[in-house]
This record gives C-alpha cells, structure tokens and sequence, in this order.
C-alpha cells in the first residue's frame, strides 16, 4: 500500500521483474478490503496514507484471527528511530525507510518470504500431533506461533517474534549475539540496528517476562541475549 503514484508502480514493477505476485492498493481503506478479499502472504504498508495512515492497518490486522500472523513491512520516510521502534512494537516485522534501493527492497520482501517457508517447513499433518518447545512452564508451537503461559494464557507472535524465539530456544543457556540473530534472520547486521533489542523486548512481554528486570531472556553485556532456562521438545496436541 502506497498512495505515491509513482513510487507505487517502482516499488510493483521491482517485485513483479522478481517474480512475485502484486496487488497495489492507494488507502488504507482499498488495502484492508484487499487483505480481506485476496489473502496476501506479505503486505507492504507506508506509514503516512490519505485518510488514516499504516498503524490503522497494523492494528487492524494483528487485531483478527484470520490476518493476524499476516507478515508486515513498514514503509516510511520517517528516519527517526523512535518512530521505526513504534512500529515494530505495534507489530510490524520489518520496515524500509525511504530512499531505498531496489535491492533493499526485494531483500526485505524475501526475508518475509524465508520466514513463511521455515513456517510452513514445522508445519505437520493437519490434526495431528506437533512437535512444540517446553520451557519454564510455557509450552511454544512454532507452527501456530502460539506461547501458552504457565497460567494457561495464549499469546500469538509474530513471523519475527517466532523466528526470534525459536534461535534462543535451539541454544538454551547460550549467548546469542546481535549479530549472530540478525544473520540467523536473514538479515544484514549493521551495528546501529536496533531491530533485535526491540524484538527482545517485544518477545519478553509475551512471555510474561518482566521487560524491565528479566529472568528468563537475559542481556549479556557485549555478548547479546541468552535464554536461561531448560528446553524440551515434546510432541503434544498443537496449541
């Protein structure tokens, strides 16, 4: 969803020569009926769109059962990082700031497209028994991107927040470094990106870990971010 003309038909004709599949929508309005009628599989959104702006479809998204793992990459010309960091906590998986580079581009729109197949890689037969992560008296189905709490509370992440979450989990009691996630991801690492603090952060809060004194995601200083505690893999029903 883009409202600029022109860098609308760019931004279509750099993911059509790529060989995807692109539906434009100009509003935030055209967009959220396009999401309900044609079942994307990753939506890119400006921020700044006529009559509402990208937060509205954000929200509107993560807010519905059928759209909610949806994945989301911000378009933006707002550079701040206090705005990029709001979006990413508002759900967002990914954001671009304007300019970019074609590259940039496509390369954001793949990593969405790595993560949908490492999704669809857990995924077992339909009603059966998966394989899903035990820790600490929470229970995670990387298929649905279900955490159920020790108190028998659910909570849904996000493409990301799951992605981010199974590493930590593969290495239980190791440190991970910015870095080392980021490339895990299929992201480039620079050292000015925050992206994995706030998904940290994000992360914490869904699984009831206080974001301010954590004890089970722990910051290693210089080192990164280390899960501590025990994980077992169990096959039980899916979440």
């Amino acid at each position: 969803m883009e409202d600029e003309p022109a860098l609308r038909d760019r931004m279509s004709d750099i993911l059509r020569f790529e060989g995807f599949e692109v539906e434009i929508a100009a509003s935030v309005a055209d967009g959220i009926r396009k999401v309900l009628s044609d079942s994307p599989d990753i939506i890119l959104c400006d921020i700044l769109m006529p009559k509402g702006d990208g937060v509205d479809l954000v929200s509107f998204v993560r807010s519905r059962a059928d759209t909610r793992l949806l994945p989301i990459v911000m378009v933006t010309a707002l550079a701040d990082r206090q705005w990029q960091r709001r979006f990413m906590e508002l759900g967002a998986d990914d954001y671009l700031t304007k300019p970019f580079k074609a590259a940039e581009l496509v390369g954001a729109v793949q990593t969405q497209c790595t993560k949908l197949e490492w999704r669809e890689g857990s995924q077992v037969a339909k009603g059966g028994p998966g394989q899903c992560y035990a820790f600490a008296g929470r229970v995670f189905d990387p298929v649905r991107r279900m955490v159920r709490l020790p108190d028998g509370e659910e909570q849904m992440l996000t493409a990301s927040e799951a992605q981010l979450l199974t590493i930590l989990l593969d290495s239980p009691g190791q440190a991970q470094s910015r870095e080392s996630i980021m490339n895990l991801m299929g992201r480039d690492f620079t050292p000015l990106d925050r992206l994995v603090d706030v998904l940290i952060g994000r992360l914490r809060r869904r699984v009831g870990d206080a974001p301010r004194k954590p004890t089970l995601i722990l910051t290693i200083r210089r080192s990164g971010y280390l899960l501590d505690t025990a994980v077992e893999l169990q096959n039980v029903d899916p979440l």
